[in-house]
């Protein structure tokens, strides 16, 4: 089964490093015209600019919080203007910091519901005047969540909330959507080896921890999670609504 997103229009929110760099350079390998977005880290945008370069990807580097509904709405247009509509939206931006309960500052719980929940509001809802019209290509909404907004994590409970809540967006989305021919599914990653776990891994016995909560014995590599999103975003995933996807080695089962 071959996975060919070629004429697919996408944008990968934090799609610059770790996952989301992974799925940007996943998308182009199979044929999409790939957006990525990326908040400050200007050395990594181009990084992966040069990289798509090299690998003839069409594609664009897009600075933007996604939070922020004003650069939210430029980098649509940004979209609009070149390609004249979007096809597939991976809804991956987001932050993981520890925030224990009773020391957690209310900014703190706004910085984490805002960047990885509020932002996908505002992206979806930006989206919607570009993800009509017919050219072939199917229309997918994919959002990054997490083992944690399943079974919850403590240390993390913001975290948690914001990713239970795109799950359930999620569920929303996929029945509200679908008159419209867009699918709507989410990705819940477990343990895997990015910068942003790079903390938790750093010592042999956090490592050992956390492989022996895995049933597979490892964590994951953020190609598998870009595997599992090229998969949703394909014409073979057209029957797929409203569902997750875990990628988490079978730490946690549903």
């Amino acid at each position: 089964m071959v996975l060919d997103l070629s004429g697919v229009r996408a944008l990968v929110t934090g799609g610059t490093r770790g996952i989301g760099r992974a799925i940007t350079l996943a998308l182009g390998s199979s044929g999409a015209r790939v957006a990525a977005n990326y908040r400050s880290n200007a050395e990594a945008a181009e990084r992966i600019g040069l990289e798509l370069g090299d690998r003839h990807v069409e594609h664009m580097l897009l600075k933007a919080d996604m939070a922020q509904e004003r650069s939210v709405g430029t980098i649509m247009r940004r979209i609009e203007e070149s390609w004249g509509g979007l096809d597939l939206l991976v809804l991956n931006a987001g932050i993981w910091h520890r925030g224990a309960i009773g020391t957690m500052t209310l900014t703190d719980w706004r910085e984490t519901i805002n960047t990885n929940l509020t932002s996908v509001f505002i992206a979806v809802s930006e989206a919607m005047r570009l993800m009509g019209g017919e050219n072939g290509a199917p229309k997918r909404i994919i959002a990054i969540a997490s083992t944690s907004g399943v079974r919850g994590e403590a240390e993390y409970s913001h975290y948690a909330a914001s990713k239970g809540g795109i799950i359930a967006m999620v569920k929303s989305l996929a029945v509200e959507l679908a008159p419209r021919g867009i699918t709507v599914n989410a990705v819940a990653p477990g343990w895997i080896r990015t910068d942003m776990t790079a903390d938790a891994m750093g010592d042999a016995a956090g490592r050992r921890t956390i492989n022996n909560a895995i049933p597979l014995g490892r964590p994951g590599e953020p190609d598998e999670v870009a595997a599992a999103v090229v998969f949703l975003a394909s014409r073979q995933a057209s029957y797929i609504t409203g569902t997750t996807l875990h990628v988490n080695g079978g730490m946690v089962l549903q």
